[in-house]
């Protein structure tokens, strides 16, 4: 999509989904819709065209999702180098969409056929962490991507993530984007022992590193390399003040655990180059 349209796109579903703007009288199975009067009808056949229409709700039952995620898996072009590179490329700031696919993905690799199975812990998927029913704003979740954002705790909406993922054409990174990886990868690894994901973020903050991030978005990135395990995790801990914005796999992980530079290298083919 040309950066012009892009722009005015990403401008028009600001207006829409500001927080000011709900409308109580749209409601989808519980779901608070948005206004869109504040559309004109030229707007509105513009998000129509790229499928970015506000108020797109899609309602999917845990085997709905499934289903649909591995027949996705089955047909779609991505793949793991075109997904690292992706996130590379989201990385460096010139396309922020592209740093929740990588996550997306690693989520849709490995899933397998299922029931639903409850759990004792919470009230998704004990087997996947599906919800048993979702219902989403396709629109709204994209537009978070667009963004900037990746999350790894609603992965309903990795689904939308990955058909739109679909379409774009593969990418090629340069040498610049990948050294940018590199220089992430080694100021991790420069962390004290005892470093926590919190610092962690304050001192990448500080480096500069990556451009056009406020600090929830350099969660996303690197809440990305700890699901990738390119940051390794203990699930035992979690040290985080109760109200951290930071969750697992990322909350695991202490700076004496640096980067597993073996996974690094699977995960990023393009650092051996």
């Amino acid at each position: 999509m040309p950066y012009k349209k892009l722009s005015k796109i990403l401008r028009l579903l600001k207006t829409v989904y500001s927080y000011d703007n709900t409308d109580y009288n749209k409601k989808y199975f519980g779901e608070i819709g948005y206004k869109t009067d504040c559309l004109s009808s030229d707007d509105a056949d513009l998000l129509r065209q790229h499928n970015l229409q506000p108020n797109n709700f899609q309602t999917l039952s845990h085997d709905e999702l499934l289903g649909a995620f591995l027949k996705l898996r089955e047909s779609t072009s991505l793949t793991w180098q075109s997904c690292s590179r992706f996130f590379i490329k989201g990385l460096s700031g010139d396309l922020p969409r592209y740093r929740q696919t990588l996550m997306s993905f690693h989520f849709m690799s490995g899933l397998e056929a299922h029931a639903f199975a409850p759990s004792q812990r919470h009230v998704n998927c004990d087997v996947c962490g599906l919800p048993k029913q979702s219902v989403f704003d396709r629109t709204h979740a994209l537009y978070t991507y667009y963004l900037g954002h990746s999350w790894n705790e609603a992965p309903a909406n990795f689904l939308p993530e990955l058909e739109e993922a679909s379409t774009f054409e593969p990418p090629e990174v340069t040498k610049e984007q990948i050294a940018r990886l590199s220089a992430l990868l080694r100021a991790i690894n420069d962390a004290s022992e005892d470093e926590t994901p919190g610092q962690l973020e304050k001192r990448i903050a500080s480096l500069k590193l990556l451009p056009k991030a406020d600090k929830y978005k350099r969660y996303g990135m690197l809440q990305t390399l700890a699901v990738t395990g390119v940051l390794p995790s203990d699930p035992e801990t979690d040290g985080q003040p109760a109200r951290s914005d930071i969750v697992h796999p990322l909350a695991g992980w202490r700076g004496r655990m640096g980067v597993d530079y073996e996974v690094a290298s699977k995960v990023f083919p393009d650092l051996a180059d």
